[in-house]
């Protein structure tokens, strides 16, 4: 290897390098409302830190592609900058000799960025998904206690007495709606104590109603007094969670999504099908051929951000501009809006396809005319 090449090289792995560890610091602040759902689960401290580090996959790929851009801009305005570009020029050095290292590494970091998007983060992902889904069921009394969780259940509980968070809660009141009859159940316990296998109520009182029946105005309620009850913990928690995990597109590695595209494609491929059960299949599908091009689009993004990063990076003009990084924020911030944008629509897979990869054409267009006019001279 050339030394100039392992010098790029260097400079280039170095700040990405220092930028991916700066963004992933950042933006787990941005989780912490989950991971501080999960630690109030119960969790122990262990959990809490595997589960802190799970979510770095999930930031990963969308984190190396804004590091490479900030490390090729700056490598490139550095060297135009210190006249190192010009020497490197007047040596012989044609311009697509300079950035070629650069582009090759960032090639070969698209193809991690792709294996990251698509097997450690959907791993990562699911591994903690079914650990919260476990943990719900371990002790109601963390449930009941966790205000977020009650919340988008509609549910309401209320200690009234002494309590200790996950062990016991005294004169308790607690209320749930019922989505069959649209109604409210409310139970009333004057202790309620969580054991590792049994629920452990004593002096309770539960308030039901029954089916209206057709023609009637009123309800009939079902008043029941318990000296004492005990019901295992994982019947209880059921109220809290889905009776069926469903594994998502986010879930699947690539080959088990390729799998589940073949499989709604036989389904679709049945004549038995109602129009309703067709569209809905239609509308799965397409968001399995979505989340491929998702992939797809972020792994490619660190060779387009890179390439973006040297274009706009270079200068043959004695007046230093920053015009050059005002181009390169308004371009970036053009294909994170189109991504998130497109993962809101991914039920629609034309436009979903367009806002993934429409950017990447423009980016590399602009930067490709913005490199062809510096090397013929042509300031910008």
């Amino acid at each position: 290897m050339l030394i100039i090449w392992r010098y790029l090289l260097q400079q280039y792995l170095q700040v990405l390098t220092l930028s991916t560890i700066a963004f992933v610091a950042i933006l787990l602040t941005t989780r912490f409302d989950e991971i501080a759902h999960f630690a109030a689960l119960g969790a122990a401290g262990s959990l809490i830190i595997w589960f802190i580090i799970s979510q770095i996959p999930y930031i990963l790929p969308i984190v190396i592609p804004i590091s490479s851009l900030i490390s090729s801009l700056l490598l490139i305005q550095r060297l135009s900058h210190t006249h190192e570009l010009t020497a490197l020029r007047a040596c012989g050095w044609a311009i697509r000799d300079i950035l070629y290292p650069l582009l090759m590494a960032a090639a070969f970091l698209s193809l991690l960025n792709f294996y990251i998007v698509s097997e450690s983060a959907t791993n990562s992902h699911l591994k903690a998904s079914l650990l919260k889904k476990e943990l719900r069921s371990i002790n109601p009394l963390l449930l009941l206690h966790n205000k977020h969780l009650m919340r988008i259940k509609g549910a309401y509980f209320h200690a009234l007495g002494n309590s200790r968070v996950g062990e016991f809660a005294n004169d308790a009141l607690f209320a749930i709606p019922n989505k069959r009859s649209n109604r409210i159940q409310l139970m009333i316990a004057k202790s309620l104590q969580a054991e590792p296998e049994l629920f452990i109520g004593e002096g309770v009182t539960m308030m039901t109603t029954l089916p209206v029946e057709l023609g009637e105005n009123f309800d009939h309620l079902v008043v029941e007094n318990l000296d004492k009850t005990l019901t295992p913990i994982q019947d209880f928690s059921q109220i809290f969670q889905k009776n069926i995990f469903t594994l998502s597109n986010d879930h699947l590695h690539f080959s088990l999504l390729l799998h589940r595209i073949k499989e709604q494609k036989h389904l679709l491929a049945q004549t038995t099908l109602l129009p309703e059960e067709r569209k809905l299949i239609q509308k799965q599908q397409n968001r399995s051929y979505a989340e491929i091009i998702r992939r797809l689009s972020l792994a490619l993004a660190v060779f387009t951000f890179t390439y973006m990063g040297t274009s706009f990076g270079m200068s043959i003009s004695r007046n230093h501009s920053n015009k050059g990084v005002l181009f390169v924020i308004v371009l970036a911030a053009f294909y994170l809006i189109a991504y998130f944008t497109a993962k809101g629509m991914e039920q629609y897979l034309l436009t979903a396809s367009l806002l993934y990869l429409l950017p990447h054409v423009c980016i590399l267009g602009i930067s490709a005319i913005v490199l062809y006019r510096v090397t013929r001279g042509i300031e910008s």
